[in-house]
């Protein structure tokens, strides 16, 4: 009798993900990496997927939010993508200028941030709370404040924003404060040296309160805070001097940001 020693059959995996970027492979593949609740970041191939009528088209977009099924058998470490569910297009993101860049500069921070396999369920759900609200009509730019104040706390890199942190003067005289990044937190005048350096950012008091009550309010809270037009260019300033410090590089959508406003947020 003879025995039947073929390898197993491995069954498919599933995964709740959001797609942070797609590139073409060849003339008929492409490449979709992604978010997963289950797996953290993940990069897998499709093969067919530029020609496909079935089972990817108007899928593997980026912002997607999929229910993939997958499994290991890809190449150079990539999963071989079997088929994808659409679970929201977010297809405003892709249709609006502003929206897009907010939602493409969060993915990139999540690409940026995270690693291959290493899942968190929090950082998955603050980023699809993002591209939730900025597909719902609320500011991109606002939004884009309240993911990166949650998404330093989830990385554990919080900012200290209750008062100096050399002095711990917590402001209540009117003086003002900047933001080093390589302390995480702020310094008064009377700390700081006159001459502010490239890496620190000048905040009001208004600002610095509003971002230490979107640190501690819940998500579903959040929109209760009204940001100035001032105070949305200090906070999305700080953020991006702080991202690129932590980061040691770049993050491109920076560069769009705020620019139908007059207003791209400048490295320093």
């Amino acid at each position: 009798m003879n025995e039947d020693v073929s390898s197993p059959v491995m069954a498919p995996k599933n995964m709740t993900a959001i797609v942070l970027k797609v590139n073409d492979l060849g003339e008929s593949d492409k490449i979709v990496t992604f978010y997963s609740m289950q797996a953290g970041r993940m990069a897998g191939i499709a093969k067919g997927a530029k020609r496909s009528k079935k089972r990817f088209s108007n899928k593997l977009e980026i912002f997607s939010l999929l229910d993939v099924m997958y499994d290991d058998r890809g190449r150079a470490g990539l999963v071989r993508i079997a088929e994808a569910e659409l679970l929201a297009s977010f297809m405003s993101l892709r249709e609006d200028y502003e929206r897009y860049v907010s939602a493409a500069l969060a993915c990139e921070l999540i690409y940026c941030w995270s690693r291959d396999y290493d899942a968190d369920k929090n950082i998955f759900h603050l980023l699809l709370w993002a591209l939730q609200n900025i597909d719902r009509g609320s500011s991109p730019l606002v939004v884009q404040i309240f993911f990166q104040v949650k998404l330093y706390t989830l990385l554990g890199y919080r900012l200290h924003l209750s008062g100096c942190i050399k002095c711990e003067n917590n402001g209540q005289s009117g003086m003002p404060y900047i933001f080093h990044p390589g302390r995480h937190g702020l310094l008064c005048k009377t700390c700081h040296p006159a001459l502010i350096s490239r890496e620190m950012v000048s905040l009001s008091l208004n600002t610095i309160k509003l971002l230490q009550h979107a640190q501690d309010l819940p998500m579903e809270k959040l929109e209760r805070l009204r940001f100035s037009d001032a105070s949305v260019r200090e906070a999305l300033q700080l953020f991006r001097v702080y991202g690129q410090y932590l980061l040691q590089r770049e993050i491109a959508a920076w560069n769009f940001l705020g620019k139908t406003e007059g207003q791209a947020y400048q490295s320093r």
